[in-house]
């Protein structure tokens, strides 16, 4: 055992064989995680909305609607709701809450064959999907004044309706309305800033 072959060559058997090299990595100072900072979130915050049980459909058309226009999805939904609104304002859409059965409130789409719901199960429906007020929609680029009239009129002091569905019955109009050409939605060109002029400009 003792004339045992050295598998580092000419290294004599009682020498230690050679340190392996330090790893470079572990040289090297540790980055800390980098803070995102969110001072434009918060600067912007007002300009947020977020709704509860607006149609998936619908909120799915203004989406694919502002990809077609190369323009914000919740630009685009502004417009939409601002159309609606006006046409209520003006008596070209008529809203009429009728009683829901399954809440306290009003509702626009009111269901057929309404059944009572077991407990626990109130999340679900019948056919396995999900209840339309569980939905989430988020959009930003709106207005406080915006989003206040369509609060209010949502409101029990306006058609004591969940404001989803009131959401919802606006941009379906609008939708239509633009599909068949009465709500003309045209995108422009946004300056975003500027850039020096060269020394041959001025």
């Amino acid at each position: 055992m003792g004339n045992r072959r050295n598998p580092f060559g000419d290294v004599p058997a009682n020498e230690s064989a050679p340190a392996t090299p330090p790893d470079i990595y572990d040289s090297l100072p540790v980055a800390e995680p980098r803070q995102r900072k969110r001072d434009w979130e918060r600067a912007h915050q007002n300009e947020k909305v977020v709704y509860r049980g607006v149609d998936p459909q619908a909120a799915l058309q203004v989406r694919q609607l502002a990809e077609e226009l190369n323009v914000p999805v919740g630009e685009v939904a502004r417009a939409l709701l601002e159309h609606g609104l006006i046409a209520y304002s003006r008596g070209d859409l008529n809203l009429a809450p009728r009683l829901n059965p399954e809440r306290l409130r009003m509702t626009l789409f009111p269901k057929k064959d309404v059944s009572k719901r077991k407990a626990g199960k109130a999340g679900k429906r019948k056919d396995g999907k999900e209840a339309s007020w569980r939905v989430v929609t988020t959009w930003r680029n709106f207005s406080a004044e915006l989003k206040d009239e369509i609060g209010i009129l949502a409101s029990d002091k306006g058609l004591d309706i969940p404001v989803g569905e009131l959401v919802s019955a606006f941009l379906q109009f609008a939708l239509r309305a633009y599909e068949s050409g009465d709500l003309p939605l045209q995108p422009v060109e946004k300056v975003v800033g500027y850039k020096l002029a060269q020394e041959g400009d001025f």
